[in-house]
């Protein structure tokens, strides 16, 4: 296995998609090359890149980007979302120009979100008439654009982004019926719509592509509860369980970590070195603890 990282896990340093109104409160923090060289001191393989680390989506800067990161050794997979709910996420929302950019970029995964609007009541909507017919004119535009993605050596992996049940997303796949065309499993997501996360990622594991390799915790309130962010092996998805699923029934040979701490806002200093830290207790685990060793890479 290939030990890679989500760069929305350095959102603090300005490099995350936009998601869910945040902003952040000091400009831009490191740049794409600066990631690449933070990725080596960290010992990474490569990165699943958001369409926000890029400053640009120029193809002159998209192949300067892809020169720094086969000079390194990394690969490259590439992140944007089709944001059919309108809900302002990323920067990209076309499925043939994030092809475009992939392939400039070198990268031979390109993830993507849908962000479906779904009605209430949320754990009663699996398959809404509604939810179907925003899926069913995704598929459309899967099934024109699956062609060009292979013809180019890239994958299209759809994930279960906050907005879906993984039975969805199968059944997605099974209508597009593209060997270019797969899953990407996060394995948090699940919970945002009330599925067991461990059921998700089996369902997904066979068909999947790529994924994000994410741990939360769960903690308990007076009225309810909260998920929290954790670095990978801190939290309570049970991600040797996670792992090995992954290993036994997925073709997949990458772990992308990902990891988004609430971390406080007034001092950067410390913000910075927080989410920093976060990331290596989250390599740390993945090598020490799941035995993904470098030397053992394919």
């Amino acid at each position: 296995m290939l030990l890679g990282l989500h760069t929305y896990s350095f959102y603090l340093h300005g490099i995350g998609q936009a998601w869910a109104d945040f902003k952040l409160p000091w400009p831009r923090q490191m740049s794409t090359f600066e990631l690449f060289d933070e990725g080596i001191r960290l010992g990474l393989d490569g990165f699943h890149l958001d369409d926000g680390v890029l400053e640009t989506l120029d193809l002159f800067y998209l192949k300067e980007v892809r020169t720094a990161a086969e000079e390194k050794g990394l690969y490259l997979e590439y992140n944007f979302s089709m944001d059919l709910g309108g809900m302002e996420i990323g920067i990209q929302h076309d499925l043939d120009e994030a092809i475009t950019t992939a392939t400039a970029l070198g990268a031979d995964i390109v993830k993507v979100s849908m962000d479906l609007v779904r009605p209430r009541p949320l754990a009663a909507s699996r398959f809404h008439p509604r939810v179907k017919e925003q899926m069913r004119s995704f598929a459309e535009q899967l099934k024109a654009s699956a062609p060009s993605a292979e013809a180019a050596g890239i994958k299209i992996a759809i994930e279960n982004h906050c907005d879906s049940f993984s039975e969805e997303i199968l059944w997605l796949l099974d209508l597009v019926n593209h060997p270019a065309v797969g899953a990407c499993i996060d394995t948090v997501n699940a919970l945002m719509v009330m599925e067991d996360p461990m059921q998700a990622i089996a369902n997904l594991a066979p068909r999947a592509f790529t994924n994000h390799f994410r741990d939360d915790r769960i903690e308990l309130q007076r009225y309810g509860f909260k998920l929290t962010g954790a670095a990978v092996g801190e939290g309570d998805i049970d991600m040797k369980r996670a792992y090995d699923i992954f290993r036994t029934t997925s073709s997949m040979r990458r772990i992308n970590i990902e990891t988004e701490m609430e971390i406080p806002l007034d001092n950067i200093e410390q913000a910075l070195r927080m989410e920093i830290e976060t990331v290596e207790r989250s390599i740390r685990y993945c090598r020490e603890v799941l035995g993904i060793k470098r030397e053992a890479c394919d």
